[in-house]
């Protein structure tokens, strides 16, 4: 009887539970579906294939736009073809997603690449790296 009585409002809720089930089980899919581009992209770039490698690495962010990792390493591939304008973007945003998983790697990959080709970058991308690294 009492069963009868709450039957609307007990459909309403297994609807409910039914629905959360179902977005969070659609949210995994796309985690793993960037977690394999960033891991294709990752093979790329380790094998010196950095074009290729950032084209998996930007479909990776585009799934998962908070994914910390594949912005550092859409980084150091921009870094790695002498793009240093385009690394900093990306290695502020990892910088700001994941401080505590990235921030003490992102200052030694910044510092190598500053120290070791500060003749060949402009006053401007030297200021911003100096300024990301808060030795200014």
């Amino acid at each position: 009887m009492w069963y009868m009585k709450h039957s609307k409002l007990i459909g309403i809720f297994l609807c409910v539970i039914f629905l959360n089930f179902f977005i969070s089980c659609a949210g995994l899919g796309v985690k793993k579906t960037a977690q394999a581009e960033f891991d294709s992209g990752l093979s790329l770039f380790n094998r010196g294939q950095y074009e290729e490698a950032i084209l998996h690495f930007e479909r990776a962010t585009e799934l998962v736009p908070e994914f910390g990792r594949a912005y550092l390493y859409l980084g150091r591939a921009y870094l790695n073809l002498g793009k240093w304008q385009e690394a900093l973007q990306y290695l502020r945003t990892a910088f700001r997603l994941a401080p505590e998983e990235s921030n003490k790697e992102i200052a030694e990959i910044i510092m190598d690449v500053f120290f070791k080709n500060a003749s060949k970058l402009d006053k401007d991308t030297q200021s911003q790296i100096l300024d990301l690294l808060k030795l200014k």
